[in-house]
């Protein structure tokens, strides 16, 4: 999906990306920035962060065993990381209030820039598809139905879209994905299981991101709803009315039953189940490998099999 953007950059220009200055480095000392590394693997002339800090909203934080001294080996390193931890370091520094977030703005900005593929001719695209303007769709994908897919919307390989589906600007969906299956729901019927058919549709809002092999069904009847800047990773069921708010984030293999809601700023954690018709509070953070059989209330963090209350957040 991306590509590199430029071979070498002044770290005098990163720092001005993030309103900052470099410290521990004198104005004649600027050197250029031809890489990123990671702490595990430190180059020489390259960008990179350290930070305790793993997720900021929701205070998520890891002490990792880390000799911060090595960093001092290295004099044309560019370390974004908290004033506290700068502090006691010797190698040019940007110091931030959120390394994570600052060095992601900076690969944006400098190292990498998204591929324009434009739409491949193995894609099987319905003449009654309405594609907006810069829409890029991957090899084999196969749209059908009432679909329309906004403007610079990026659709990968091997994707199936199909029915009544409105998906919105700015979207990523990832290989292997399905949207529009039919919902799993049957009814008994003197001893077989009859189809509910799933005539509804389905809405994605601007800014989503959908992982590879998700699949999200239609809507019995009304809307299967994502809100504006969701982001779901790899491996995702959405069931059938299920109704998303805004800024979620779905981890990897995750199951959001029938009529399930979350509201604004969830974050489910992998693994997790959120049952049929339960309601998760806005901002409310979802543990690791979590069942979710009860209402979960906003602003909180639970966690187990079934799933309980383990702190209030402020």
């Amino acid at each position: 999906m991306y590509t590199r953007k430029y071979d070498t950059i002044m770290a005098s220009a990163i720092a001005e990306i993030i309103n900052t200055k470099i410290q521990h480095m004198e104005d004649t000392q600027d050197f250029f920035i031809s890489d990123f590394s990671t702490i595990n693997n430190i180059q020489e002339y390259t960008v990179l962060f350290f930070s305790h800090t793993i997720n900021s909203k929701f205070e998520l934080q890891k002490y990792e065993d880390f000799d911060l001294s090595v960093f001092n080996k290295f004099r044309n390193i560019l370390l974004i990381t908290e004033e506290e931890i700068g502090e006691k370091l010797t190698c040019p520094c940007i110091y931030s209030k959120n390394p994570r977030l600052d060095f992601i703005k900076i690969l944006n900005t400098f190292f990498v820039k998204q591929k324009a593929t434009g739409i491949h001719p193995t894609a099987i695209i319905d003449s009654s598809v309405k594609l907006g303007e810069n829409v890029s769709i991957g090899a084999h994908s196969v749209i059908t139905g009432n679909v329309t897919i906004g403007d610079n919307t990026t659709i990968l390989k091997n994707v199936v879209i199909d029915g009544s589906v409105s998906i919105g600007k700015k979207c990523v969906i990832k290989s292997n994905t399905t949207i529009g299956s039919e919902g799993f729901s049957f009814v008994y019927n003197e001893g077989e299981l009859e189809h509910f058919p799933q005539i509804g549709c389905i809405v994605i809002s601007d800014g989503v991101w959908i992982g590879s092999n998700v699949s999200i069904e239609h809507a019995a009847l009304d809307t299967t709803f994502i809100g504006e800047n969701t982001k779901i990773d790899d491996l995702v069921q959405i069931g059938h009315n299920t109704h998303i708010g805004k800024a979620c984030q779905i981890t990897a293999g995750c199951i959001i039953c029938g009529k399930a809601v979350l509201e604004d700023g969830c974050w489910i954690a992998p693994n997790s189940v959120i049952d049929n018709d339960i309601v998760v509070g806005k901002n409310a953070l979802v543990g690791t490998g979590s069942v979710v059989r009860n209402n979960v209330e906003t602003n909180t963090v639970v966690a187990g099999v079934p799933a309980k209350l383990l702190r209030k957040r402020v």
